[in-house]
């Protein structure tokens, strides 16, 4: 019987009668203003904040040893603020969302610039799961606000590469729907399958995705997405060796809002997206959005081209001949469609209920390898292939259905002046049908068809300070419960057989954790955190050599009996800590140092299991972290970051030869990463209704595999001081950005750059498994009308350049060719 994450809708149930309560013993009376007076100033604000329910962001080092000025009765909310920071050297922003963040008092020509460029000093963000500025977050943070999303094009979290320096994809067997994202070099030896522990947690509203599998979710309406870079075992435990993503959906806004847009582009491309939110009564708030997507494919398929009515010589009339499913252009279509409704309920000032439903369908096509040519390739598996990558042969032009679907649940509860209680809980499913070949001809070695259905259920319970006292601390307990259960059918002219490989896996984790910063002056504090995690996985299967042509030779193939059955568990516990300090030499440059460990989760090989020995655990991979970095701003609009890193990792796991000489997850050794990090933001030119400005970041690694165990002699001579898979040397980002303020409008013009240095696919590779470098230029044009129409028109990899996102010896998956749109948003 299929075990199922049961305690989602008791812990629901349990989330909104603790909320009722929790409410209906509150009082919120509001005191009198002058009571604040004299208070110290964190104190005061907090206070404020409850009384008059808004999110006041009061960074430690700036109010602690301050006192509250005098506040006048009946004063206006931001006024009330202004008073009572009045002498103090303060101001107060209000960002976009309605947060206001308190800084220091900045020069007056830095106000008529405000607008148009945003400061890390102003930038509100969650990546130590509590508000706040970018400037005084100890870690290295890369933040895209909704404007950045829309014109760099990011639909899901694969298109984040060649968005943000550092970071690398690496697209096995069909492209986005099997894909690992790697950062800072991290990550490129990951399981793609369901069931495996990637190196990066992706999070969407702070709740955890468990797999892989959801990289190529839909991400729209968002207001922000953060990725922590560089390992997160402490506040984001397991699987977080290379860090975190978290994207940020919008939520109901105090009065209606909204936007509609539709695109049309390249290929048939065709994008609409929809997004309204508002009040529907003095206490409950909500927001739907919908998006979808069509065409968009960019290759052309040739049909089975040599190979049509094809059979092995000494099979005829055994094997099947090899079919021609004609000719087909702009294959790659999109098929999308998503949708989410979002629930906000203040029972009192300071304590609300989000609930937020989402569904996806993709049922697209699945982006197809090509092959080398025929004259550089092996006749053996060349269709007749030209040099052209944007042609392909094929016996079948796979296609997807991928469905999500869930409910996502956040309370927040502030108990007291200095206590807040928050709750995030999380349920979602997703089932999967995805086929392909990993050969990129139309007679594979090897075609396959997952069909996948994964299930998890989340809680994370945290109990933290409000800013302004010596220390900062939060603390917390996370349980995770996920599910996948897998089949995969294969159809092999290697093997001359049809066989399937169905498992199930069933993981329980719980982890305790705490986090705290100790201000010993205003410009030093000092920092650490520990976490507990316990994992209990089981894992069974079998494997069926279905033989239907009677001339099966997966025995002498695979080296292994073809019929068999598994039953296994593993359990692992894991401490991970992290010290840091942070100093700020004045209110515009500070300097942050940090030590700590995270590790990825042991357990079991993702893939299709054709061998016993594929069926052993391995164990957990392990990472010590030291990283240095430092924050600049200052008033006249120049952001500046800078981070440096060095790792080390024991008991690496990635795919090796096993001891039967076959494929397998395992543990295969030791390996470190070194690197630099730089990003820089000014403005190069302004004028009273106009400014230029640039932004940049660049990563550059040096990676190196120590230590490597194999079965294989020459694999381990060939291996050793390789880099990691997925850590290009070098890459980088630049924007070139243009606003003028006209009459009755606002003009924007966007120049981006991006580079990605040459990167290996695998472990072992040869010259065929290395990607070359590639450059990428886009331009995006926009016209924001007052009326609020905005018109706007983009072209990506406008040079036309080919690169490619993976190379396997001589199938190659292409990058997308030069592609325009144009579209229109009516904003109201």
């Amino acid at each position: 019987m299929k075990t199922k994450p049961v305690f989602f809708k008791r812990t629901l149930c349990q989330l909104v009668v603790a909320s009722a309560l929790l409410a209906s013993h509150s009082n919120y009376a509001r005191a009198d203003t002058d009571d604040l007076a004299g208070q110290p100033l964190g104190q005061a604000l907090n206070q404020l904040s409850r009384q008059l329910d808004i999110v006041i962001i009061a960074p430690t080092r700036l109010v602690r040893d301050k006192l509250a000025a005098p506040v006048q009765q009946g004063a206006s909310t931001l006024d009330a603020i202004r008073q009572m920071l009045k002498g103090s050297g303060l101001e107060a922003y209000q960002d976009q969302n309605g947060a206001l963040v308190i800084r220091a008092v900045k020069a007056a020509k830095d106000k008529q610039s405000s607008a148009t460029l945003n400061s890390m000093d102003e930038i509100v963000v969650t990546a130590m799961k509590r508000e706040s500025t970018l400037q005084d977050t100890p870690v290295a943070l890369s933040v895209l606000g909704s404007q950045a999303i829309r014109d760099k094009g990011i639909n899901n979290f694969t298109d984040l590469v060649d968005s943000l320096s550092g970071i690398s994809i690496n697209s096995a067997f069909g492209g986005p729907q099997n894909s690992f994202i790697t950062i800072r070099g991290i990550g490129g030896a990951d399981d793609y399958k369901p069931n495996g522990n990637p190196s990066v947690a992706l999070h969407i509203d702070g709740i955890y995705q468990t797999s892989n599998a959801y990289l190529g979710m839909p991400l729209f309406d968002l207001e922000r997405i953060e990725v922590v870079k560089g390992p997160q075992g402490t506040l984001y435990g397991r699987n977080t060796t290379a860090g975190a993503i978290n994207a940020i959906t919008k939520g109901p806004t105090e009065e209606l809002e909204g936007y509609a847009t539709v695109e049309y582009g390249s290929y048939d491309h065709v994008k609409g997206t929809f997004a309204a939110g508002g009040p529907l009564s003095d206490k409950l708030g909500a927001r739907l959005a919908v998006t979808m997507q069509q065409g968009g494919g960019f290759m052309d398929g040739q049909g089975a081209g040599n190979f049509t009515g094809f059979v092995p010589a000494g099979f005829e009339g055994v094997i099947p001949p090899v079919a021609d499913p004609g000719k087909r252009d702009g294959f790659g279509d999109a098929d999308l469609f998503a949708l989410r409704g979002t629930l906000n309920y203040s029972f009192a000032p300071t304590t609300e209920l989000t609930l937020r439903y989402f569904m996806s369908q993709d049922n697209g096509d699945t982006r197809q390898y090509d092959r080398i040519a025929l004259n550089e390739d092996s006749p053996a598996l060349n269709a007749g292939e030209d040099s052209d990558p944007l042609k392909f042969y094929a016996s079948e032009y796979y296609s997807h259905q991928i469905d999500v679907s869930g409910l996502h649940g956040e309370f927040s509860h502030q108990l007291s002046n200095a206590l807040n209680l928050d709750i995030l809980m999380g349920y979602q499913k997703s089932e999967r049908d995805v086929s392909g070949n990993g050969d990129g001809t139309s007679f594979p070695k090897f075609r396959y068809d997952f069909d996948e259905a994964l299930e998890q259920s989340s809680l994370e319970m945290r109990l933290s300070n409000n800013s302004g006292s010596d220390v900062d601390w939060l603390a917390g307990v996370f349980m995770v419960s996920d599910s996948v259960d897998f089949v995969s059918d294969w159809t092999s002219y290697a093997v001359m057989s049809q066989y399937s490989s169905p498992y199930n896996q069933r993981r329980n984790s719980v982890a305790l954790f705490a986090n705290a910063e100790w201000y010993l002056s205003n410009d030093f504090s000092l920092g650490g955190g520990l976490r507990y995690t316990t994992d209990k996985v089981k894992f069974r299967g079998s494997n069926i050599d279905h033989n239907p042509w009677g001339v099966s030779t997966y025995e002498s193939y695979f080296k292994s009996p073809s019929n068999f059955a598994w039953d296994r568990e593993f359990s692992d516990n894991n401490l991970s800590g992290k010290l840091s300090a942070k100093y700020y030499v004045n209110d515009q440059l500070n300097l942050f140092a940090s030590i700590g460990t995270a590790y990825r989760g042991g357990g079991f090989d993702g893939t299709s299991i054709f061998t016993l020995e594929e069926t052993q655990p391995f164990d957990s991979e392990e990472v010590l972290a030291y990283e240095a970095g430092l924050r600049y701003v200052n008033e006249n609009g120049l952001n500046l970051s800078l981070d440096l890193f060095a790792y080390e990792f024991e008991e690496l796991q990635a795919t090796a030869r096993l001891a039967n000489d076959t494929n397998g997850r395992t543990n295969v050794g030791k390996a470190e990463v070194k690197g630099v990090e730089g990003a820089l933001s000014l403005p190069l030119w302004q004028a009273d209704s106009s400014v230029i400005s640039l932004d940049t970041s660049i990563t550059y690694l040096d990676s190196e595999i120590t230590e490597f165990h194999s079965n294989r002699v020459n694999d381990v001579q060939n291996t050793l001081g390789d880099p990691l898979p997925g850590s290009p040397k070098l890459s980088g980002n630049a924007a070139l950005q243009y606003q003028q303020q006209l009459a009755n409008s606002h003009f924007r013009a966007r120049l981006d750059y991006s580079y990605h240095d040459e990167e290996s696919n695998r472990l072992n590779a040869g010259e065929g498994n290395m990607t070359p470098s590639y450059s990428l230029l886009g331009l995006r044009l926009e016209l924001a009308l007052h009326s609020g129409l905005t018109l706007y028109a983009y072209g990506r990899n406008i040079l036309d350049k080919v690169y490619f996102l993976e190379l396997n010896a001589g199938a190659r998956l292409v990058g997308a060719p030069a592609t325009y749109g144009a579209g229109l948003t009516y904003s109201f």
